[in-house]
Order: structure tokens, then sequence, then C-alpha cells
């Protein structure tokens, strides 16, 4: 490593003369972290800073969340080491990283003797103090752009799933594939396997960073069985990706021990290599066995999956919310039409209530047309909402409803959907918001439907849960956790809907006394009531749901009761005009490639 072009390059000495910067170098040392490796410990007093010569390194707060990312020519560590001070972060390597260490003795004579680093030193210091850690920014910074593909067992071919992704990697940046094979090709016969502590490990650094400098993203194949170059690739990776076919029944292999055995502190998710027709039920296994936080399924050969999921790795999955609102939820299939026809993916769906219907019903493969008719038939035509009982607990049963949902979805379950999908309910008993990532999805989505009042709670593990606006009408916080691209939130709530035009009062008889000649759809009804009541605190907070969103639509919902079905049609028509006049101005910004 060329020490003094290295200080050259770094923003907190630019500006410094070549000779000053000579001196420096003289009295810095290279020092090598492997990919896991802690550099400094929060409590542990500052002796030094480093400068990222090779490699990265991220920085967690004591909770364990992220704070930043250290990447090439950055420096870490310098406000605690100027002050004095201990570290307030842990930070560890991401990847195998050479550093350059200037101790704080040195730092404090190199600064005595040039001002001007001093004064640039501080700069650096005041503008780390006020950055801000976004949302946005923290995904930033675990956006990968070293890949590690890991063949889970021998007889996965990852070098064709290498030429797909690259497909739409490439699509923002220049994507390079890294196998063993270039590797000896390029340096020597052999070199692939060279160990972390041979002599020609440096070289191998070298030309691995080298790739990683010319590329946006960069493929690392490792073999199909645990070697050098294999643990190589892991330890170079911001993420790995671990490739299982879904005919074979979950077990350990030895590239999952050696996963293991590395302890790596890098996201591990999970590819499925699935064909038409073929079961999933191996999946949850799967993740387990890998450790890995998320799955996507792959059919071979068919780009449109190889897209989703390079899509979903470096930022851009559209992943859309749908809100929740009774019968004013059919606009969300209007909007559903104008995203088909305007060629807008749906990669991610996630949906509160009626959302969660309309998300779960897109997630399994329906379109447009086909939703509608499932709409119609479940609300429309058939009267699932009248199996009234004393109330005790609810008015109605519910069992005519969820019957029609075991119907419309049978023993589908969540993990096992192509596109992934989510939707929320609300825990009475704990006052919480809940996610449904996996299990049933008649039963999930019957849970974010039941109304407090109207339908029964669902029991699960001794709580209460219900409607899932009652906590969370639009769900954009949760789609943000998923950190997959750009969102597009569909909002059916509406305000004022319960009023009583025309009578000043206080009247406590009004509403008893109210006849629905001239507007029956502004009679306020029991389960309106119900519904209105219970969701009010939720629909309180959409305007700070909505900011997280990168395309907010307040769908034309206006005037439209929470039981109003019959006005489907009207709904999804008058909800996919809105959509075809504002959709096309954000296009372009759902479909850009992140910074």
């Amino acid at each position: 490593m060329d020490i003094p072009t290295l200080l050259a390059q770094t923003p907190l000495l630019a500006g410094i003369d070549g000779p000053a910067l000579a001196t420096l170098a003289e009295r810095s040392v290279v020092c090598s972290f492997r990919s896991g490796q802690t550099v400094f410990n929060i409590g542990a007093l500052a002796d030094c800073l480093y400068i990222v010569g090779i490699g990265r390194l991220r920085v967690d707060n004591a909770d364990g969340s992220l704070r930043g990312e250290v990447g090439l020519h950055e420096c870490v560590g310098e406000i605690a080491t100027l002050g004095n001070r201990m570290h307030s972060g842990h930070v560890y390597a991401v990847r195998d990283s050479y550093l350059l260490r200037i101790d704080r003795s040195v730092l404090l004579d190199f600064v005595q003797r040039h001002p001007a680093a001093l004064l640039r030193l501080t700069q650096v210091i005041i503008d780390r103090l006020q950055m801000r850690h976004t949302p946005a920014s923290l995904a930033h910074a675990r956006r990968p752009r070293a890949l590690a593909l890991v063949p889970a067992t021998p007889d996965i071919d990852i070098a064709d799933l290498a030429r797909q992704l690259r497909g739409t990697l490439s699509e923002c940046g220049h994507t390079g594939i890294v196998d063993a094979h270039r590797v000896d090709t390029a340096i020597a016969p052999g070199m692939a396997q060279t160990l972390q502590d041979d002599a020609d490990a440096d070289r191998l650094t070298r030309l691995l960073h080298a790739g990683e400098t010319q590329f946006r993203h960069l493929l690392y194949l490792t073999d199909a069985h645990p070697s050098a170059w294999s643990a190589r690739c892991l330890r170079q990776s911001d993420r790995v990706l671990v490739v299982v076919s879904a005919k074979t029944p979950p077990h350990a292999t030895p590239m999952l021990d050696l996963l293991r055995d590395l302890r790596l502190r890098v996201p591990i998710e999970l590819i499925v290599l699935r064909s038409d027709g073929a079961e999933a039920e191996h999946v949850l296994a799967w993740r387990e066995l890998a450790g890995a936080r998320a799955h996507y399924f792959l059919r071979p050969g068919y780009d449109g999956d190889a897209a989703r999921i390079a899509r979903s790795l470096t930022g851009r999955a559209l992943g859309v919310v749908m809100g929740g609102g009774g019968a004013r939820g059919f606009a969300h299939i209007g909007l559903l039409r104008a995203l088909q026809e305007l060629s807008l993916p749906l990669d991610v769906l996630g949906g509160s209530s009626m959302g969660a219907f309309v998300g779960g019903l897109a997630a399994c493969g329906l379109n447009w047309k086909q939703i509608l008719e499932v709409a119609r038939e479940t609300f429309v035509r058939r009267k699932l909402l009248n199996d009234y009982l004393l109330p005790r607990v609810s008015l109605i049963r519910g069992r005519k409803f969820y019957r029609q949902l075991e119907n419309v979805f049978g023993e589908q379950q969540i993990e096992q959907l192509r596109t992934p999908y989510f939707c929320v309910s609300t825990n009475l008993t704990r006052g919480q918001s809940v996610v449904h990532e996996r299990g049933s999805m008649a039963m999930w989505i019957a849970t974010s439907m039941a109304v407090p009042g109207v339908a029964p709670p669902v029991v699960w593990r001794g709580d209460l849960l219900v409607d899932g606006a009652v906590a969370n009408s639009l769900p954009t916080d949760v789609m943000q956790e998923l950190e997959r691209g750009p969102i597009l939130a569909s909002d059916v709530s509406t305000e004022g809907t319960l009023t009583m035009p025309g009578i000043e009062g206080p009247d406590i008889d009004a509403v008893l006394r109210w006849t629905p000649t001239d507007d029956e759809a502004r009679r306020p009804t029991l389960m309106s009531i119900l519904f209105r009541t219970a969701t009010l605190t939720s629909e309180s907070g959409v305007r700070q749901r909505a900011q997280r969103a990168d395309a907010y639509l307040r769908l034309p919902v206006s005037g439209v009761a929470l039981f109003d079905w019959k006005r489907l049609d009207e709904l999804a028509d008058r909800s996919y005009e809105f959509a075809m006049q504002k959709l096309p101005a954000l296009r372009a910004q759902l479909l850009a490639c992140p910074i």
C-alpha cells in the first residue's frame, strides 16, 4: 500500500504539502483486520485513528443499531482521539481490510507543526457531528457493492445465476464477476487458494481491491466446497447470498458450516431455486440453517425473477403499501391497474385491513381484473358479514367471511409467495402493531380485517389481535425496514366522514332520529362508528407515515362510506384515472438507480 498516496487522497489531510505527508507516512503503520474483526470497542480510550486503505468498516451504536459506514480514504476515531475520549461506537471490519494507523502522539505532533491540518481536522469533526443519520442514509450504508454467491450444496450452478443477476445490476453501473478461475488467470495458477497468511496474500488482496474500485458491483463466486477461495469470497462481501434448491430437503452442509464458522457480520439472504409448480415448504428451515434474514424465489432461466432479486439487493425494488379503509380500499384495485399499464413492478407488497386483502391477492399473482372479480364475489354478491350474534364480544361471528378467505387463498403460506408480502394486525393486549410475514394468508388477512366490536378478536399466543388499521393504517414503516427500495404509499383514509350536517346541537338524540332519505351515505351506523373509533389514532398518524414514502397517493375516496360495497367499480375506475394522472411524473423517480 502506497502510504503517501493514501494520505494525499484522504479528505482529512486535503491541502497538506507533500513533504509534510511524507513525514507523517513514515510515522504511520499499516494494520490488517479480517472481516468481522473489531477495530474499536465502545468505552475503550482512543489512542489512535485509522484511515481505510483497502476494505470497509461499519460503526454500530451501543444497542447494535447501525450508525454508519467508513469507506475508502475515510477516517474513523479522529474525534475521540483528538479529544482524548473513549470511543462512543463499536467499529468492525466488514471485509478483509488494510488500515493506516496514526497514533495520538503522532497526530498531535503533526497538527502542531502544520496548523492547516488542525483546521481541516476541525472541519471534518464539525461535519461528522452535524451529520444526520436518516433512515435513507443508513439504508444507503447497508447497500451492498460486493456480493458473495454461495451454493449450499455442490449441485447448485451459481455461475448461471451470476450472469442473470449481472443483467439487472449493470443497469446501475458496471458489474463484474470474480471466481477462482478468473483470479488464477489474472495472476498465476493456484493464486485463488492463497491463504490469509501466505506471502502472496497481499498481492491477491490488491487485485480484489482494484476490482471493487473498478466496478459498481462485484459478484464473488465461491467454490462448491469449503476452500481458501470460498472463505476469502465470504470475507470480501457486503452481503452473502446462499443458494439452495427447493427440491432439496434442508440439512447441514459443509458450505453452511464454513459460513457459520467464519462468524461474518454482514447480512445473509437466501435464494431458492424453484421452478413453476414446485412446493417451497422447506424455505423457513433453510433460512434457519443459513442464518438468513430474508429469502427470494427464482425460476431458473426466468430473467424476471433475477431482475427482482437484483433490484432488491441494490435498493431499487418498488414496495407498494396499501392502507385500510373498508370499502374505500377498492380504490387500490385502480392503482394496481395503473401500475400494470405503466410497467411499474410490484416487487414487494404490504397492507393493512382492506389493503392487506387487495395486496395479498396481488402478491398471489392475480392481475387487477381478477382481483376486481374476487372483491365483487366476496363483498358485493355475497353477504358474508351478517352472521350476527348476541353482542357480548362482537356483532358478527366472522366465520362466513373467514371461510370465504379460505376459499380465495386456500392453504397459501405468506413465506411461500413469489412476491414478498406482509400484512399487519393490532395486538390489543400489548397495544402494538404486529407484522405477519409468514403463516396462513387466510388467517392473517382475516385478522388484519377484524374490526374491534364488529368481528371477534383472533387469539394468538394468549393475546388478542384485531384490525391492523387500529395501530397502523398505512404501514410504510414496516416496508422501510425491509430496505428493498422506493416506497409507493396508497392511502384511502378520509377525514370528517362521520358528520351530521344541518344540526347545530348539542343534541343527544340527533343520530337516533336521523332519516336517511337525503343522503344515506353520510348516515352514521354502528359499524362505521366502531371502525372510526378504533382507527382514529392510527389515521391521525397517516401524515407522519406518508413522509416515509417516496411517492404518496391519497386516492379519491371522499363521499364513500366504509361499508358501501356496491361502489366497487366506481372506486376502481375513479382511482385508476387519478393514478394515471399522477404516476407518469413519478415513474422515473421510482425506477431510478440509487446514487
